[in-house]
């Protein structure tokens, strides 16, 4: 496998990682498992800020891809 295919896969499996993580904390939350709601919205936050840069970041190589494939 090319060296550009295999870090987008890995950019990719850690986006789904990430809303995964998001998944069970959104869960853990509507169960009442955060018992400090500060705590539970600062790991919200935390992936949310996680989530946004995975996004950049995939962006920015699915971009290096195609121009790199263009050329």
């Amino acid at each position: 496998m090319q060296k550009d295919a295999t870090v987008f896969i890995i950019c990719i499996l850690a986006l789904f990682a990430d809303a995964l993580g998001l998944w069970q904390i959104l869960i853990l939350w509507q169960n009442e498992k955060f018992y400090n709601e500060s705590i539970g919205g600062a790991i919200l936050t935390s992936l949310v800020i996680l989530a946004i840069c995975l996004l950049w970041f995939g962006y920015i190589l699915l971009r290096k891809i195609i121009d790199r494939s263009l050329n």
